[in-house]
């Protein structure tokens, strides 16, 4: 699906992308090197990040990609410490990395818990604590993080998810007022249902879709350049002045 974009608009701009392989991911990491930006792909999946800067490369954009489990505080120092040996900085992060799986509550076990909210919460606040020091010094920079409507309204069955993408939109939050005065705003991207390898079983099951689809005003699903508009404008010179918000993209679902 195309989109209309902004040259030039992340000119001369590092923006960091973790969780960029695939899907959103993708599509942001797209979407600011066809406007200028220099891209650094983060992932733990090697085969698809390098796919990735591909297709970024075919745009003309450029990219570098550097593997990392957002879990491990050692590879996100290092993935960060990387980014910065590069390009001297980073102007934009984006945070979109992000998994969940569904389960009964009573079946929900603590390996599930954890590897959900490790990976959601624990790795967006490893990689902000990375990248902030580096932008304080500079007194300026961006700062995207990938909530969910989840982060509003719950669904059931998704417990570890829900928690943990509340927490990403607080986290957020929070660190709008803590880094205002710096010159750095944090916000956050409330995706609806976006076709994507998360999503690839729900949209699968007839049912659900009936269900689903009619919760949606715009009556369609959602896809990865749907979210990418928005989290580049967050990043964007026009968003300057919004700071601490948690932006719905999700056809009207929570309307």
């Amino acid at each position: 699906m195309s989109r209309d974009f902004i040259p030039d608009r992340f000119r001369d701009q590092v923006a960091l992308g973790v969780g960029g392989a695939q899907g959103i991911g993708k599509a942001i990491a797209v979407r600011l090197g066809r406007e200028g930006a220099r891209v650094v792909i983060a992932d733990i999946d090697r085969p698809m990040m390098a796919r990735a800067a591909g297709e970024l490369s075919d745009e003309g954009g450029r990219a570098r990609q550097v593997l990392c489990d957002v879990r491990k505080p050692r590879q996100v120092n290092r993935m960060v410490e990387q980014a910065v040996r590069w390009h001297g900085r980073v102007d934009v992060l984006m945070y979109i990395a992000g998994v969940g799986k569904t389960a009964p509550f009573t079946r929900t076990d603590e390996r599930h818990w954890d590897w959900t909210v490790d990976t959601n919460l624990k790795g967006a606040f490893l990689v902000a604590r990375a990248v902030v020091p580096h932008m304080i010094k500079r007194r300026r920079g961006k700062l995207v993080f990938m909530a969910s409507t989840n982060s509003w309204d719950a669904e059931a069955e998704l417990a570890p998810y829900n928690a943990s993408k509340a927490g990403v939109f607080l986290l957020a939050k929070t660190l709008a007022r803590e880094l205002g005065p710096y010159g750095i705003n944090s916000n956050a991207v409330g995706p609806g249902l976006i076709r994507t390898r998360l999503t690839a079983p729900l949209l699968k099951d007839r049912k659900f879709m009936r269900k689903y689809q009619n919760l949606i005003p715009l009556g369609r699903v959602g896809e990865p350049e749907d979210i990418a508009g928005p989290a580049t404008f967050l990043a964007s010179p026009d968003a300057d002045y919004v700071n601490g918000v948690l932006l719905f993209v999700d056809g009207g679902q929570l309307a």
